[in-house]
C-alpha cells in the first residue's frame, strides 16, 4: 500500500517568511527552495498538490514531539519512565504538573500547529486560483486545507484554550499583533471548516492517495469535536452518518485489535485518518521521515527495536489494573487488547522475555502499541526510523462516540461491538446515565490506550473538576484547575504584546 510522501517544497520557505510564531531552530532543519514569491508557485495541479502535501507535514512533528506528552504522560495512564535523573526534564514538567511557559514541548505544539494553519490558509486561498487543474482535484485540495486547518485548531484550543484565530494568509507583522480569540469562536471555526470539508472531500481515495483526508475523516472528526464541547445531539448524528455509510467510506473494525498497528494494514479499513511515516535511516529528530514512538516507548535498553529502546511513557498501575482479569496477576487479563497495548512481565518476542522490572518501569510495564522489531526497520546506523503510521482516528472511536452521545438505550449495541472484538461480554443492561458514562470512559481508556486521547477525555467530562479528582487519586497530586490549559509559550508573548497568559502561569 502506498503512502502519500509529503514533500518539502516552496511552501516551507514561504511559511518561514510569514509566520511569526516559528522558531528559527525549527526551521533550519527543513530544506527550502529559493523561489522569491509564492504567487509564482501555484501555476498548475502538480504545484497545488505539493502545497497541500506541505500542509500535512507538521503532523509528523506534533505526533513525534508533543501529542503523546500531552495526551498520555499528563494523564493517569502513564508515567515518565526513561532513564531517571535529568533524563527528559521537559517531559517531567508535564508529568509532575510543574510546566512553565518556557517548556519546549508546549512551544513545539504551538509552533507546529500554526505552521500547519498558515499552510492550510495558503491552500484555501491560492488553490481556487490555479489556472490549470482538474476540478475534482481542486475541490479535494481545498477540502484537505479546510480539514487540516480544523485539526490544527482542534489541537490548539484543547491545549491552550483561547488562541489567535485567523483564516487568511497574514504577514509576520500582522501575526505579531493578533490577540487571542475566545475558545467558542475557535470551535465555531473548526465546525465550519469540517462542514465544508465533508462536502468537498471524496468518500475514498485511490491507492496512490491513501492517507489523505476523506469525507469520512471530516465527519468523524466533527463528531469528536461536538462531543468535546458537550453537544451530544450533533455528536450522535454525525457519528451515525459515518456508521450508516460505512460501506460507502470503506470502514469496518478489524477482526483482531492488533491489526490496527501493523505495517501491512496502514490506512486500512478501520482508519479514518492517521499520520503518515516512512523509514529513514540515521535521523534523530522530531522532524524526520519516521516516527520515534517505537524507540521511545520500547523496553529500555533491551535492543529489540532500533536504537535500543528508551522506556518512556510507561503504563501506570492505574492503567494496567483497569483491564478485566480473572485473578490478581496481569497474566490473567482477559481483554485481548492488552497483548498489543502493553508489555507485561513474561511477554516474549523471539528470544526476548520482558523482565519483572526495568529502569523507569518498576512493574515491568511498557507500551507495545507501536512496537516494530528491529529486524523490520531500516537504518542500521541508528536514529528514530520507524515507518508505522500513528492513528489519529479509528472507526472504533466513531462507534464509541455514538454510544456515549446516544446514551445506553441506543448506544449499547455499538459499544458492545468494540467489547466483543476485545473478547469481553456485553455491557450490562439498565445502566443509569452516570453509570453509562463511566462505562464508556473505561472503554475508551482501554481501546485507545496510548493513542493520546486520555488527557482530553478527562478534560471534557461534564464535571469540570473531574480531571483534578482523577489525577490526584492516581497520585499526581500537583495537578490543579489551572492545568486545564497549558501556558502560552513565553517566546510568543515576547514577540506579541497582545497575547495574554493563561491564569496561574
Amino acid at each position: 500500500m502506498q503512502k502519500i510522501f509529503l514533500k518539502y517544497t516552496l511552501i516551507l520557505l514561504f511559511s518561514a517568511v510569514l509566520f511569526s510564531g516559528c522558531k528559527k531552530d525549527l526551521l533550519t532543519i527543513e530544506p527550502t527552495i529559493p523561489i522569491s514569491s509564492v504567487d509564482n508557485f501555484y501555476k498548475n495541479e502538480t504545484e497545488a498538490i505539493a502545497a497541500v502535501n506541505a500542509a500535512y507535514t507538521p503532523l509528523s512533528a506534533i505526533y513525534n514531539g508533543a501529542a503523546w506528552h500531552l495526551g498520555d504522560i499528563m494523564s493517569d495512564d502513564a508515567d515518565l519512565g526513561g532513564g531517571g535523573g535529568g533524563d527528559g526534564l521537559e517531559t517531567a514538567e508535564l508529568d509532575n504538573f510543574t510546566v512553565t511557559p518556557f517548556n519546549p514541548i508546549i512551544n513545539l505544539m504551538w509552533a507546529q500547529c500554526y505552521f500547519g494553519i498558515l499552510r492550510s490558509n495558503l491552500v484555501i486561498e491560492k488553490v481556487p486560483q490555479v489556472p490549470v487543474m482538474t476540478e475534482s482535484v481542486r475541490q479535494r485540495s481545498i477540502g484537505e486545507g479546510r480539514f487540516l486547518r480544523a485539526l490544527y485548531y482542534y489541537h490548539l484550543v484543547r491545549v491552550f484554550g483561547d488562541v489567535p484565530l485567523y483564516t487568511n494568509v497574514i504577514t509576520a507583522e500582522q501575526a505579531a499583533t493578533i490577540g487571542r480569540s475566545p475558545k467558542q469562536q475557535v470551535y465555531d471555526q473548526i465546525i465550519t471548516d469540517l462542514k465544508a470539508a465533508e462536502t468537498l472531500l471524496p468518500n475514498t481515495n485511490a491507492a496512490a492517495d491513501k492517507g489523505r483526508a476523506t469525507a469520512g475523516s471530516a465527519k468523524g472528526l466533527l463528531a469528536a469535536v461536538y462531543l468535546t464541547i458537550g453537544d451530544k445531539t450533533n455528536a450522535a448524528q454525525k457519528a451515525k452518518e459515518v456508521i450508516d455509510n460505512r460501506a460507502l467510506y470503506g470502514y469496518d473494525l478489524w477482526t483482531n485489535y492488533a491489526d490496527n498497528f501493523s505495517l501491512d494494514n496502514e490506512n486500512g479499513k478501520e482508519s479514518l485518518f492517521e499520520v503518515q511515516y516512512r523509514s529513514g535511516g540515521g535521523q534523530w529528530s522530531d522532524f524526520g521521515a519516521g516516527h520515534k514512538l517505537n524507540t521511545f516507548f520500547a523496553p529500555r535498553a533491551q535492543d529489540i527495536v532500533q536504537s535500543s529502546g528508551y522506556g518512556w511513557n510507561v503504563p501506570t498501575k492505574n492503567f494496567a489494573d483497569t483491564y478485566e482479569k480473572t485473578g490478581a496477576g496481569y497474566n490473567t487479563i482477559i481483554d485481548n487488547r492488552r497483548e498489543r497495548t502493553m508489555w507485561i512481565p513474561g511477554d516474549t518476542y523471539a528470544s526476548y522475555t520482558q523482565p519483572s522490572q526495568l529502569v523507569g518501569s518498576p512493574l515491568g510495564l511498557n507500551v507495545k502499541k507501536y512496537f516494530v522489531p528491529i529486524a523490520n526497520t531500516l537504518g542500521d546506523n541508528g536514529g528514530w526510523t520507524c515507518a508505522l503510521n500513528v492513528p489519529i482516528m479509528r472507526y472504533a472511536e466513531v462507534l464509541l462516540i455514538y454510544a456515549e452521545a446516544a446514551g445506553p438505550s441506543l448506544g449499547k449495541p455499538y459499544a458492545d461491538q468494540v467489547r466483543a472484538r476485545a473478547g469481553l461480554a456485553p455491557l450490562p443492561n439498565g445502566l443509569t446515565e452516570a453509570q453509562w458514562l463511566a462505562a464508556i470512559y473505561k472503554e475508551r481508556k482501554l481501546e485507545f490506550g496510548f493513542e493520546m486521547h486520555r488527557w482530553y477525555d478527562l478534560l471534557r467530562h461534564p464535571d469540570p473538576n473531574y480531571f483534578v479528582t482523577v489525577m490526584q487519586a492516581a497520585g499526581k497530586t500537583n495537578v490543579a484547575a489551572k492545568h486545564r490549559y497549558m501556558p502560552i509559550p513565553q517566546g510568543e508573548r515576547d514577540k506579541n504584546p497582545n497575547l495574554s497568559q493563561n491564569d496561574g502561569y
